[in-house]
């Protein structure tokens, strides 16, 4: 199950009252197709390299485990051709160097990094309403 040739994002438009003007507005979003969960996922690898799906659930398991430790053990980790998951924070900036620090971080966070070949594929998606 891949992408295909001209792969096609389906759109919804929806109005809402936004602003401080409460005016009525449209936005438009990405109507997902559906949630592709692990299970799922290993069946279609499968499928597409003959393995067997208890040899792949294992290793997609000890994998996930892995780059989840890294991560959070602050390595970027990098998915081939996906992209990059790193660490991220939000933190305030502070005019001493005894505020920085842990103490500043307001916020944790993962982050993505698409890679070249991904923001390319993605440039060929075409849409529908």
């Amino acid at each position: 199950m891949g992408i295909g040739k001209n792969p096609v994002m389906r759109l919804k438009v929806k109005e809402q009252q936004c602003g401080l003007d409460k005016k009525q507005r449209f936005y438009t979003r990405v109507d997902r197709a559906s949630v592709i969960d692990d299970d799922l996922l290993i069946e279609y690898a499968s499928r597409d390299s003959g393995i067997r799906i208890e040899q792949i659930a294992a290793v997609y398991r000890s994998l996930l485990t892995q780059v989840k430790q890294l991560v959070c053990n602050g390595h970027s980790v990098e998915l081939g051709d996906l992209g990059t998951l790193y660490f991220k924070v939000h933190a305030k900036i502070s005019e001493e160097e005894a505020d920085a620090g842990g103490t500043a971080v307001k916020r944790k966070c993962i982050g993505f990094r698409a890679s070249k070949l991904m923001r390319l594929m993605m440039q060929e998606v075409n849409f529908e309403v």
